[in-house]
């Protein structure tokens, strides 16, 4: 865990505002996938109660706005003067069932791979940009906002979500054993950095990430089986 953390002290800071709001976003994400990388397979379509989303609805629903709230900072930064400030619905990006398909490691991949486009998409923008006005609300609540506050929603909905796939776990009868709290943790620090770290400096820490799982299966084998 120390590698991270020095990792994360010795990277370059975020050069702008808003690519200093989408690195919390990404730690955010981080915790989500540590968490989701503990869930078995079996639990994944599971619902906690009669009527409750299981992990992979939530999930969906994390991706879609994910790639929604994307799609609305784009337009706000495309838009003209003459074209409504708030996105048409036509431009709403459809769902993409290959997002959610597959086991929680795919689901980790696929919400990665949005979290990616999105920072590709809106990291780089200057303090006009951030000040374009975008709308924000559902249909019946709509407010004026600008894109910066948009950036800020990155974070917050995921933060959501992951403490409902937490509570969902959880009410589903798992408990976090010590090592997948660890592997939480480390995850959390990774994402901290990863966007500003070389491949040489991730590669370096996933072979010391192996060597110490290695190293610990070796010597505690059951405590970390019971953990996976």
């Amino acid at each position: 865990m120390w590698l991270e953390q020095d990792a994360l002290v010795t990277t370059p800071s975020a050069a702008t505002d808003a690519e200093r709001i989408l690195t919390i976003a990404q730690a955010v994400f981080g915790d989500l996938r540590g968490l989701l990388l503990a869930v078995p397979d079996a639990l994944l379509d599971r619902e906690p109660a009669p009527g409750e989303w299981s992990i992979r609805q939530v999930m969906e629903h994390a991706i879609r706005v994910e790639r929604s709230y994307r799609a609305n900072g784009e337009y706000a930064l495309a838009r003209r003067d003459a074209e409504p400030i708030g996105m048409p619905a036509a431009r709403r990006p459809a769902a993409d069932p290959a997002d959610t398909a597959g086991d929680a490691l795919a689901l980790v991949r696929s919400l990665a791979r949005r979290r990616a486009e999105t920072d590709a998409a809106l990291a780089h923008l200057d303090a006009a940009e951030l000040a374009r006005p975008t709308q924000y609300g559902p249909a019946d609540d709509v407010f004026q906002v600008d894109v910066r506050f948009r950036l800020h929603r990155f974070a917050v909905h995921l933060a959501e979500h992951a403490r409902q796939v937490d509570k969902t776990v959880r009410a589903l009868g798992q408990r976090e054993t010590d090592p997948q709290a660890y592997v939480r943790r480390i995850s959390v620090l990774r994402a901290r950095h990863e966007r500003r770290s070389g491949p040489h400096v991730l590669a370096r820490l996933d072979g010391a990430i192996a060597e110490a799982t290695s190293a610990a299966r070796a010597s505690h084998p059951a405590t970390l089986v019971a953990g996976e």
